[in-house]
């Protein structure tokens, strides 16, 4: 699903924020990315999402060299991927179903398979009573999960949660978890990149650890971290 080979980053300011890494996620994995501020994670999801290429190496998603793609080519590639925030993001006019109908609407789906599916999401993310509601009617916890919903709309074979639980208490913190959880059951490859080592120890998967740019630990089977 996912491969880096090789891979450096620098960028003109002269910050090297990947130093030759070499990942590889199979499809269907759960993987937790961890490290200090600075070390490399946004640039690491930056990468797969094609707001930036490599200096050097190749970035290969579901056999995409995204590295290469022309610009004109990046929205059409993101469809096959879903990314959630740390601050929601989610459109204050709109109701719960339209925000995550509009991540359809965007990409010219017809309207009945957009209500189905919006139907289907609403499930999924336990939020079919809010479907009416808008986002500053919710807590932070269930405007994560919408943000989710809509990450997943399009049925995205890679989900990327970048700090998800950032602005949530624990018990909010471990719903999302969960819900990524499910979400995974169901076949969609999730990248959770954290600061939470709560988590991280609570619902073990495999751990990638950056630190200054460079990969220093995975652990395939997770375990107990006592910091970041």
């Amino acid at each position: 699903m996912v491969s880096l080979q090789n891979v450096s980053k620098s960028y003109k300011n002269g910050v090297n924020a990947l130093n030759d890494i070499t990942i590889d996620i199979n499809d269907g994995e759960f993987v937790y990315i961890i490290g200090e501020t600075g070390s490399g994670k946004s640039t690491f999801i930056k990468l797969l999402d094609g707001e930036e290429i490599p200096t050097k190496g190749r970035v290969e998603v579901n056999g995409i060299n995204v590295g290469k793609l022309r610009f004109s080519k990046v929205p059409l590639y993101r469809r096959n991927i879903g990314v959630v925030f740390q601050d929601y993001r989610l459109i204050e006019s709109k109701t719960v179903f339209e925000n995550i109908a509009f991540a359809l609407e965007v990409i010219n789906k017809p309207r009945k398979e957009i209500r189905q599916r919006v139907r289907e999401v609403l499930e999924i993310i336990d939020l079919s009573d809010k479907a009416k509601s808008f986002p500053s009617e919710l807590s932070g916890g269930q405007q994560q999960r919408v943000t989710i919903g809509r990450a997943i709309a399009n049925n995205p074979k890679l989900l990327i949660a970048d700090e998800p639980t950032g602005n949530l208490d624990p018990e909010r913190s471990n719903e999302i978890v969960e819900l990524l959880e499910k979400i995974n059951e169901s076949g969609t490859t999730v990248i959770m990149v954290t600061h939470d080592i709560n988590l991280v120890n609570k619902y073990r998967k495999r751990t990638i650890k950056f630190e200054y740019g460079h990969v220093v630990s995975d652990s395939k089977e997770g375990g107990y971290i006592a910091h970041v």
